[in-house]
């Protein structure tokens, strides 16, 4: 997925631990904005894994989209949430101690 020059862009995480099991596969899971109900960025992962493994995925995502839900999409065309992956936003950033001129 690329963007293009010009759009603001933010970065967010997508946090979890896969599933246990013998799949091979890969799954594309995708990153909806949920108030716009858009898809705004992607991760493919392993549908399952032999061990425990905790998974932690920087994505770029336009910067004036959120809430983040993240999932797959069923035969119908009906978004699934995914019960093991959530995306955060990053912290907002605020200044801490004093902020401007000191007067002085």
């Amino acid at each position: 997925m690329s963007y293009t020059a010009g759009f603001a862009v933010m970065e967010v995480t997508v946090r979890g631990v896969l599933p246990i099991g013998d799949a091979t596969e890969n799954v594309t899971y995708f990153i909806l904005d949920t108030a716009k109900s858009a898809i705004v960025g992607q991760v493919i992962l392993p549908k399952a894994v032999k061990r425990s493994l905790a998974v932690a995925v920087t994505v770029k995502v336009p910067a004036a989209a959120g809430p983040f839900a993240i999932g797959t999409f069923d035969d119908g065309g009906n978004f699934q949430a995914c019960s093991f992956l959530r995306v955060e936003s990053p912290a907002v950033e605020r200044p801490d101690g004093a902020v401007g001129p000191s007067g002085r």
